[in-house]
């Protein structure tokens, strides 16, 4: 109870600073346009918050987001099942996914956007980037798995399918969780970038790029924090799950 209420406290105090540098520095600017005070940005959040055409952005950003991640995660846990089931698998997969992995993002989206257009950029482009991230943690958290425990699972599970679904999956989980945290918000952003030079319509992105063309950095920030909060809650959606299956004994 204490170490949850002093870190309740040290987050709080984050925030606070993060507010007063904020401050800070739109008083030395001194010009609104170019760097708003808080109080403006929140005032521009809650004309966003009024108004359709920002949720309909929003949901679909964020529609977009989700299916990057999902697709993602269901490549990364079959390959990481075939890698593991079928070693020669793996010895494929490791120089592939190296090369996602090393792929400039910025040359990625590009390509995409002459070859898919503005709608489906962005989901391609998260997808490719958060891949390698996921399928890095499902190793990772697969190499915590106790030795003894995965040899009694080869010996005694009836088919390999099942030892990887019914006795892996639920020991990696703990670790792997953290990864789909991080991962989660990480795809909303990349979502949200390669929109905005993918001009995708109805997104974040291409509200932000309208906001930045119009000198509009007030409603920028605004929907900057909406990303940020929308990326917390995701984050935070995957902890709670870890607290339901108490999969973070720490808690």
């Amino acid at each position: 109870m204490r170490k949850r209420i002093s870190d309740i406290l040290y987050t709080v105090a984050g925030a606070a600073l993060i507010v007063a540098v904020w401050f800070i520095c739109a008083a030395v600017s001194g010009d609104d346009l170019l760097f708003p005070t808080p109080a403006d940005t929140v005032h521009a959040l809650k004309a966003c918050l009024k108004a359709g055409w920002f949720w309909r952005a929003f949901l679909k950003s964020g529609l977009r987001a989700l299916v990057a991640f999902a697709v993602s995660l269901a490549e990364a846990g079959l390959c990481a099942f075939l890698g593991k089931t079928f070693r020669p698998v793996q010895k494929i997969l490791a120089p592939i996914v190296g090369t996602v992995r090393s792929v400039p993002t910025m040359s990625v989206i590009l390509i995409l956007i002459i070859l898919l257009g503005g709608e489906y950029t962005p989901v391609v482009v998260a997808g490719l980037v958060v891949f390698p991230v996921l399928y890095s943690g499902l190793w990772a958290a697969m190499a915590t798995i106790p030795r003894e425990l995965d040899e009694t699972a080869l010996l005694y599970a009836p088919s390999k399918p099942y030892r990887f679904f019914k006795v892996t999956l639920p020991l990696l989980m703990p670790s792997f969780s953290l990864t789909v945290a991080g991962a989660l918000g990480l795809t909303l952003k990349l979502t949200v970038a390669a929109e905005v030079l993918a001009q995708t319509r109805q997104s974040i992105g291409l509200l932000m790029q309208q906001s930045q063309i119009s000198f509009d950095t007030g409603r920028l920030m605004a929907l900057t924090i909406a990303v940020i909060v929308a990326s917390l809650l995701m984050e935070g959606l995957v902890w709670l799950v870890r607290r339901i299956f108490k999969w973070d004994q720490s808690v």
